[in-house]
């Protein structure tokens, strides 16, 4: 099992610091937490990537926080993936 956890389905206002204080409050140890933003707004995208310290501690994050509502959304959490293979990202034009 890899040890990075997506969160999805995040309110705007959801920062890194929110996301490791719901972490520490549960006790589930983790290394870095990165909210995913816009390059040129900097406003989030919504989603989140949490490197987990163990795999006991990406199984705790996805019982814990998988389906839990908040404002009027429910968090989607699951071990990420890594991209779909032959699928590029769009290249920047200068």
């Amino acid at each position: 099992m890899g040890r990075t956890v997506f969160f999805g389905n995040l309110p705007a206002w959801v920062t890194a610091d929110e996301i490791k204080s719901w972490l520490n409050t549960e006790g589930i140890v983790f290394d870095e937490v990165k909210v995913i933003r816009d390059f040129e707004t900097q406003e989030s995208k919504g989603f989140a990537f949490v490197e987990a310290a163990t795999d006991e501690d990406v199984k705790a994050a996805i019982k814990r926080f998988n389906r839990a509502p908040i404002d009027d959304k429910v968090l989607r959490v699951n071990e990420a993936r890594p991209p779909e293979s032959g699928k590029q990202r769009p290249r920047r034009r200068t």
